[in-house]
């Protein structure tokens, strides 16, 4: 059954979707009719729960009907990864958005570090994929992409989040992730940008008492060590 986040609280009973763009992908790209069946999900008190809904009407931007019933998702991680990913070039970063998704991850913090290039996000083409790998990948929520911050905001971002603050660096060669201490339910988890992190911002994380880790003895490029960092970690402490 197709998945489709929307901003709408949910329950059961007769709900109109005002949404355009819902409302194409369900009548011109899937071309579903009345007695049709999709999955709704949202944020909120309705958090954690799929809503079956049968169509009833499609119109230009409307979609029509009756929410079946309520669905316990059990696809969210047990712990919550905010994954701090330093800025890369865009094509790169948007794949991060997308896979780290899938994952598993929780939220995002995109992170000016000293050898970042690019220094922006399109926030609305970040939201609208991070949307849409929620709804394939069958995830409860579609995670937030925060403001971008500077490197020294990230580390005391991460200090207040509390919980386990991981780093991955390259030229760490003596601790891998299985070395890291037990986790609590919130894990932040740093990722460079092409070139890694300078040793002035490895410094500071180590001042910080965050735990630095390989994730390979092999090179990774950034958007690889998002991605096998994330899943690691989500592995590691409750996937």
């Amino acid at each position: 059954m197709r998945r489709f986040h929307i901003k709408q609280q949910l329950q059961e009973g007769s709900l109109m979707i005002d949404d355009a763009a819902l409302t194409h992908q369900v009548r011109a790209v899937l071309r579903m009719k009345p007695d049709d069946e999709i999955a709704l999900f949202t944020g909120g008190e309705a958090l954690g729960w799929d809503f079956r809904f049968r169509i009833s009407r499609i119109t230009d931007r409307v979609v029509s009907g009756r929410v079946l019933e309520r669905i316990k998702n059990e696809r969210e991680p047990r712990v919550h990864v905010t994954l701090f990913q330093s800025l890369i070039k865009k094509d790169k970063l948007e794949f991060i958005f997308e896979k780290c998704t899938e994952v598993g991850v929780s939220a995002f913090v995109p992170v000016v570090s000293e050898r970042s290039i690019k220094k922006g996000v399109h926030q609305e083409r970040a939201e609208k994929i991070t949307k849409e790998a929620s709804e394939q990948s069958g995830r409860a929520l579609a995670p937030d992409i925060q403001p971008i911050v500077t490197f020294a905001e990230a580390v005391a971002a991460a200090k207040n989040a509390g919980g386990l603050t991981i780093v991955a660096h390259e030229k760490e060669t003596r601790r891998s992730l299985d070395a890291a201490p037990p986790a609590s339910r919130q894990v932040s988890l740093f990722v460079g940008p092409e070139g890694g992190f300078s040793e002035k911002e490895i410094t500071l994380v180590r001042n910080a008492g965050f735990f630095i880790v390989s994730l390979s003895r092999r090179v990774l490029r950034a958007e690889t060590a998002a991605i096998v960092g994330s899943y690691a970690v989500l592995s590691r402490f409750g996937s």
